[in-house]
Order: structure tokens, then C-alpha cells, then sequence
């Protein structure tokens, strides 16, 4: 408790950081099998991004126990494909074109093998809800399948515990960066400008000041 109280306390200012960037997007998914010892469930971890920068994660315990290593990354790849589905249906009803299909990065190489193959296995009959709601998504190239080393895979930070080394280099892939302003010294600012304001001044825009400053934005 005084190790997530201490780095809480050290990253109070740490925010991601977002630009203009391209509109494709890929996610990350993995899990740690049976790292509950109480119970044996399997933690599902997944991070979305919008070209560089990342827009939605999760990191949840599954809900049933899995027999297996593939399993358990199915249901990860599950959980993922349905994000992953329902941003790109946000972008259609918003009318925005995204310039190429969704891709999902997974180093489960069995996982991938089975959502690419159409013949269902008697020993993966256990999964067959998760196995065809991501066949059919694959099959109508609403998302795509790849395979990245376990050393490259960025979810990893969501399911299991790392090395301080690890971490870090995991929490730049995310994007994640010491906040540029202070929003609560922005806030005293925009009081002092308004007091001016009443006195005769004009009031300029802070937002756009923030963003000339920024070049982006912050959250």
C-alpha cells in the first residue's frame, strides 16, 4: 500500500500527451494466466491508440477460470475486438474515414492461429462464443490479427507486475508524460485576468493560448 501511495504521489503530474496524428488504429492485447492465487482467474489488459497515442485501455480479472493459455488470450482478444468495433463504429456515425482496417497486436502465437482458422477444435469448444464473435469480425475485415513479441507488447503493463526498468520503458510506449501546465495555477491565472477584465482590460483566450503553448493537447 505505501508503494502505490509513493508512486501515486510521483506521478500526480503525469497526463497523456496528444497531437495531430493519423487516423488508423491498432491495439495491444494480453493477460497473465492464472496470476490470482485465490480463485486462478486470468487478468485481461488491452491499450487502443489512435495513430501514436493511446484513446482507451482496460485492465480487468476475466469472469470464469481458463483452461488454457490460449483461452485466456482469446478472451482478451475478445475483449479488445469489441473496443476496437465499437470505436470504428463511432468514427462511422461521426463520419470520419480511418485510413486503414483496425489491427490487434497479440503474442499468443495459438490464438492467432485459431482466429485464422475456420476449423473449430473439439479441445476449444469451451471458448466457442469468443472464438466466433472474433472469426466473423475477422473474416469481414472489420479487424486484423498480428503477432508481436512478448518484449514489444505494450499491454503487458495492464496484467502483470515489472521491473522498475520495464515499467518505465512500457509507460513511455504509452505515451505518458510529466503534464506541461498546471491546471490549478491556470486556474488562479484566469481569476487574476478576470479581475483585470473588470477593470478595462480585455480578456484574451486561455484555451488558445494553452494550445499555441501546447501545440496539442493535454488531459
Amino acid at each position: 500500500m505505501k508503494r502505490v501511495l509513493h508512486y501515486l504521489k510521483g506521478t500526480v503530474n503525469d497526463g497523456l500527451y496528444y497531437t495531430p496524428s493519423f487516423l488508423d488504429i491498432h491495439t495491444y492485447c494480453d493477460f497473465d494466466w492464472a496470476d490470482n492465487p485465490d480463485d486462478r482467474r486470468s487478468t485481461s489488459g488491452y491499450g487502443v491508440f489512435l495513430g501514436r497515442y493511446l484513446v482507451s485501455w482496460s485492465s480487468k480479472k476475466q469472469h470464469v477460470v481458463s483452461r488454457s493459455s490460449t483461452e485466456a488470450e482469446y478472451r482478451s482478444m475478445a475483449l479488445a475486438t469489441a473496443e476496437l468495433y465499437w470505436i470504428r463504429m463511432l468514427f462511422k456515425e461521426l463520419g470520419i474515414g480511418i485510413s486503414s482496417t483496425p489491427t490487434m497486436w497479440c503474442d499468443n502465437i495459438s490464438a492467432i492461429a485459431l482466429a485464422a482458422n475456420p476449423v473449430f477444435h473439439a479441445r476449444t469448444k469451451h471458448v466457442e462464443i469468443d472464438y466466433h464473435f472474433i472469426r466473423e469480425k475477422v473474416c469481414n475485415r472489420d479487424v486484423k490479427v498480428h503477432h508481436i513479441s512478448t518484449l514489444d507488447q505494450v499491454a503487458d503493463i495492464f496484467t502483470k507486475g515489472q521491473s522498475a526498468q520495464r515499467f518505465q520503458v512500457l509507460k513511455h510506449k504509452l505515451m505518458v508524460c510529466s503534464r506541461p501546465i498546471n491546471l490549478k495555477g491556470a486556474v488562479r491565472s484566469s481569476a487574476t485576468l478576470g479581475e483585470k477584465q473588470q477593470n478595462g482590460m480585455q480578456q484574451p483566450d486561455m484555451q488558445q493560448q494553452y494550445l499555441q503553448y501546447l501545440g496539442g493537447y493535454a488531459v
